[in-house]
């Protein structure tokens, strides 16, 4: 246990920090659980821009149409199966009668190490968890770089990427039992 009073002045010393053990819920299988850190959080690319700009500012109402598209890509850096770079990517397309007034697209990146005993479960980690922890990067990324560009904040509505993930891969059972029937 460590002392408050070495970490904080003019703590009391009778207070101490409680150690904690963490050991895993499930303790009948021997299997190793799931595991995710990120190593690395980063901006890969960022662009704005405004073309119909500076005549669009003179507008004295902006209610633009604004087209919201998230995608996300993965590659493994390692040989070893248990460093990926993944990047959400997160594009923002603003138009108002036809004009569009501004195009703002972010890659935010990170790198991640993964420990899965299967694949499924290192599908999961990529697919869901790797994109939950970039989003609010790239939401804040995107608000302050669409307010910086002269336009109204942008603020995206949170994303489930669990939902995502299932219908993609329903999808793609699908497609593969259609094909297999058709040959």
């Amino acid at each position: 246990m460590r002392s408050m009073a070495a970490l904080l002045p003019g703590a009391k010393k009778t207070c101490r920090w409680p150690e904690v053990n963490l050991k895993p819920i499930n303790t009948m299988s021997d299997a190793t659980p799931p595991r995710l850190n990120p190593r690395k959080i980063y901006l890969k690319d960022a662009s704005f821009e405004s073309p119909a700009s500076p005549k669009i500012f003179l507008r004295t109402e902006m209610k633009p149409d604004i087209d919201l598209n998230i995608n996300v890509k993965f590659s493994q850096i390692d040989d070893n199966a248990e460093y990926f770079e993944v990047v959400l990517q997160v594009t923002a397309t603003a138009t108002q009668n036809g004009e569009s007034m501004f195009l703002a697209e972010i890659h935010q990146a990170g790198v991640f190490e993964i420990t899965a005993e299967d694949e499924e479960h290192r599908a999961l980690l990529i697919q869901i968890g790797c994109p939950n922890m970039l989003l609010p990067f790239a939401r804040e990324e995107l608000a302050s770089m669409v307010s910086k560009g002269g336009f109204p904040q942008v603020l995206m509505n949170p994303v489930n990427f669990e939902s995502i993930y299932r219908r993609q891969k329903a999808e793609a059972e699908a497609a593969a039992s259609t094909a297999t029937e058709t040959h």
